[in-house]
């Protein structure tokens, strides 16, 4: 979004939530221009330098005085100014320079120099959630209960200040937070201040107070019916949005008030298809703002933080993810232009449900790679464990015990592992790394518990929203090996994450569905094969190769040297070493996009080529999936299931940008 637009849409937040006004406004500067005629205050001259001396230290003493006087009066009367409200009307937004000019003394009575003097800045110490969640109430942040919880409404306030602090915006109250809230409103006008639009007054809006009743009625707004577009407003209307499917601006646009105005028939089926608020044929474009005989402005947010359209725009609707949201002006447009939505609708996919099975019985055979499982196997949860796979983190430990492993592709065009364990378990797993957008869209069909060493800042809220749960760096659990520097150290014990994971509620099935239609072909359409080439990006290539007993993995890594072929090994906490070998690899080729957090990543709603290897032989056909809690169908030309080989499978999810090459 370009920086205007941003500034527009993201106004700096009301000084307090029970909207004083100050009926007067008060000048950033106050000028002492009384000049002190020093001969008025002296004493009689004396021609002794002793006399001339005191003269000087008792005229300086004079002065401070008068100085100090003048300050204790100009604040007063600052304070004055600050709590005589009257007219609930007229705020004041300017920001009060605590500056004072005054004349000061020069070395001889015949010449007065100016000199500025700065109060100092008071902090209030920050020491828990409490002090925080009463020092963003102060500034309008935060209008809940002061309980050192941290909520939703807590959450949303320490974003909103760390983004109007030019902070990393994720939530967390971290020490930079912590000290920049210590600080109060001079973190917001020393960083970038000054490029913040401010409300010049706080004005009632009858669409604000209807949005207020009906988000109350749906349990969502906990505040006053009083027409005013505050903190607590915003907060509701982004959660309702977030339920909706929606852009989640806080701010009240004609697709949000339509969709408010249906209620809870606006929010996201469970096959997370989000139910559009305009149908996407443009007949049914909402056409009450236009009108290009009325004089054409530019698209604004108003005071109540509500769009206002442009009249001569001819609307348009925009679609990203399965969403579809109407503009009504250039403005509003080019800002989901540049969050990665487009005017071409996207292919919709419906919820294909489970997937068919041969000779698979659930809860005896594994749903992650179809082998029946040990008796006395710990599956009480499945959970996917980021493995980082640069030059520095291999050889890894985790993917030669792990049930099954995804590997997608992250920046810098490398890969990333998700390993997944659900029967099988190591207490030394690492290095894990950070989450990224692809991993939830795996682990969500299996009800699974994604792993992680933190994330980008607001992907982790996104993934919980998806409905897959997040675990990251927890003692016990975690834990730092010596033979390595951070971050390639941290690694963990499987066993006691699922505890954990269980412990928190975070199970959602007692038997996950099968990932894929594990079955026994017959192979009667695969041909033999030798080995497979998948390419990610022009850094990154692996190859699997079939010796006649499993697929051994190498690879072509440009950050560490031009071979096409190294070995990628595994190594274990008691230094044993191997190389990667699996029963089964999946190759499914993949649309890339970059997620909105800048993030590249693949989309595995959809449908596109898929290669299967086992025992010599391989498959080419076609996967198919029509949301994020569908498993992975495998069919043919004519959309007939084909059943994949049970066994320990690696699968990897390749850019269809990119053509692999086997034989």
């Amino acid at each position: 979004m370009n920086k205007k637009l941003h500034k527009s849409l993201y106004s700096k937040k009301d000084r307090r939530p029970n909207y004083p006004a100050v009926n007067k406004v008060i000048q950033s500067n106050i000028d002492i221009t009384d000049s002190i005629n020093l001969d008025d205050v002296s004493p009689k001259k004396s021609s002794s330098v002793k006399n001339k001396y005191t003269l000087s230290l008792i005229s300086g003493f004079l002065l401070l005085g008068i100085i100090i006087y003048l300050s204790i009066n100009s604040n007063s009367q600052i304070d004055t100014n600050r709590d005589n409200i009257s007219n609930p009307t007229e705020v004041s937004d300017t920001i009060i320079k605590s500056t004072t000019t005054v004349p000061m003394p020069s070395t001889t009575t015949s010449t007065t120099t100016l000199s500025t003097t700065t109060t100092t800045i008071v902090l209030k110490e920050i020491l828990n959630l409490e002090d925080a969640q009463y020092q963003l109430y102060e500034l309008g942040f935060y209008t809940g209960e002061i309980n050192g919880v941290l909520d939703t409404n807590t959450k949303t306030a320490i974003k909103e200040f760390q983004k109007l602090s030019g902070l990393v915006v994720d939530g967390i109250l971290g020490p930079i937070t912590k000290a920049a809230l210590e600080k109060g409103e001079e973190s917001l006008i020393a960083i970038g201040g000054a490029d913040i639009n401010t409300i010049g007054q706080i004005t009632y809006s009858k669409d604000i107070e209807n949005a207020q009743i009906l988000l109350k009625d749906l349990d969502i707004y906990i505040g006053d019916i009083d027409g005013i577009n505050g903190v607590a407003t915003k907060t509701a209307i982004k959660e309702f949005q977030k339920l909706s499917g929606l852009v989640v601006d806080g701010i009240l646009g004609p697709i949000t008030k339509a969709a408010i105005e249906k209620g809870e028939e606006s929010y996201i089926t469970e096959n997370n298809q989000a139910i559009s608020v305009e149908s996407s044929n443009n007949s049914a474009l909402d056409l009450r703002y236009y009108n290009p005989n009325e004089n054409c402005i530019t698209g604004y947010v108003d005071s109540s933080q509500v769009w206002v359209p442009d009249p001569c725009f001819y609307p348009v609707f925009v679609y990203r993810y399965g969403q579809t949201a109407q503009v009504n002006s250039q403005a509003e447009l080019d800002a989901y232009l540049n969050q990665n939505w487009s005017l071409t609708q996207e292919k919709k996919y419906n919820s294909l449900g489970e997937v068919p099975t041969q000779n698979y019985i659930s809860g005896i055979n594994s749903p992650v790679n179809g082998l029946p499982m040990p008796s006395g196997s710990n599956n009480s949860i499945v959970i996917g464990i980021k493995n980082d796979n640069n030059v520095r983190a291999r050889p890894q430990s985790g993917p030669q015990k792990a049930d099954a492993v995804f590997e997608v592709l992250v920046e810098g065009g490398m890969t990333r592992f998700i390993n997944i364990f659900y029967q099988s378990d190591t207490s030394y797993h690492g290095p894990i790394r950070s989450a990224r957008p692809t991993d939830p869209t795996v682990l969500r069909p299996l009800g699974g518990v994604l792993v992680a060493s933190g994330a980008t800042g607001g992907l982790i809220p996104e993934i919980n929203d998806m409905g897959v749960p997040v675990i990251t760096d927890r003692r016990p659990e975690y834990f730092r090996i010596s033979s390595r520097k951070a971050p390639h150290n941290l690694y963990a014990d499987t066993s006691k994450l699922k505890s954990i994971a269980v412990s928190k509620g975070y199970k959602k099935v007692n038997v996950p569905q099968p990932l894929f239609p594990w079955g026994d072909p017959t192979f009667e359409n695969w041909q033999n094969n030798s080995f497979l080439n998948l390419v990610f990006s022009g850094y990154t290539e692996t190859t699997w190769t079939w010796n006649g007993s499993s697929y051994l993995r190498t690879y072509y890594d440009a950050y560490q040297n031009q071979n096409k072929n190294n070995i990628h090994n595994w190594l274990d906490e008691n230094g044993n070493t191997g190389q990667i070998s699996v029963d089964t690899v999946i190759a499914l080729f993949c649309e890339p996009y970059v997620h909105p957090l800048q993030l590249p990543s693949v989309k595995t709603v959809g449908e596109g080529r898929a290669i299967i290897l086992h025992d010599g032989k391989m498959l080419d056909a076609k996967w198919k999936r029509g949301s994020n809690l569908d498993p992975f169908h495998i069919t043919d030309n004519n959309n007939n299931i084909l059943y994949v080989p049970k066994g320990k499978v690696w699968i990897s999810l390749v850019p269809n940008t990119k053509n692999p090459s086997f034989g």
